[in-house]
């Protein structure tokens, strides 16, 4: 658990233990560390965690200044071993919290592709060189299949088979009425009257 410890002008100090998410520091009572009288503002500075599990210190703009390591800030990660002062109050700040290494760029870059464009594989041949091997050699024609929709295939059968059928109806009714007229006028040429005339007589008879 991180600590600070905050030293009094008469030899003494008061230590206390970080377990929280933020920490007011000044000389005012409702402070969470109250800091002993001197040159420190009553509400001097405030202590929040980060993410490494140590605390940013931040300056509440108080008059005397907030010095860490002997350089006024305004806000600052803390780590084990800084020496702070408040005005003229010091204190330490003690952590068990190992900082991280510093960065050490040894991973393969990672190469980003614009959208759409197909994942880079490591150890495949790029892009440009699998195209051209794709590509015929010069004077050699390659096919082109088109490939017809099923469906579209199936609807041309459909409507060939219905207009043969329609086809087939429409010659049976007209072939004999034209058959039919053609006698009627035949009968009206040779004989003198229209053939239902002559019918009629024939049924009368």
């Amino acid at each position: 658990m991180p600590k600070i410890i905050i030293h009094h002008p008469d030899g003494t100090s008061s230590k206390y233990g970080l377990n929280g998410s933020s920490f007011t520091i000044g000389r005012a009572e409702g402070n969470d560390i109250i800091l002993p009288a001197g040159a420190a503002s009553s509400h001097h500075a405030v202590l929040k965690l980060n993410e490494t599990g140590d605390y940013t210190l931040t300056d509440l703009e108080s008059t005397n200044k907030t010095m860490v390591n002997g350089r006024a800030v305004q806000t600052t990660p803390l780590r084990g071993g800084d020496t702070l002062v408040f005005g003229d109050i010091a204190a330490d700040y003690q952590s068990e919290i190992v900082s991280a290494a510093p960065y050490q760029d040894d991973h393969p870059t990672q190469i980003y592709e614009p959208r759409g464009a197909p994942p880079v594989i490591p150890g495949a041949p790029p892009a440009a060189e699998t195209a051209a091997k794709s590509r015929p050699a010069p004077g050699v024609v390659v096919p082109q299949v088109i490939h017809r929709p099923a469906s579209t295939v199936a609807r041309r059968s459909t409507h060939s088979s219905d207009g043969g059928c329609f086809a087939l109806v429409v010659f049976s009714l007209v072939l004999p009425t034209a058959f039919f007229v053609g006698l009627v006028i035949r009968h009206h040429q040779v004989k003198g009257e229209w053939f239902w005339n002559y019918l009629q007589n024939y049924l009368h008879s």
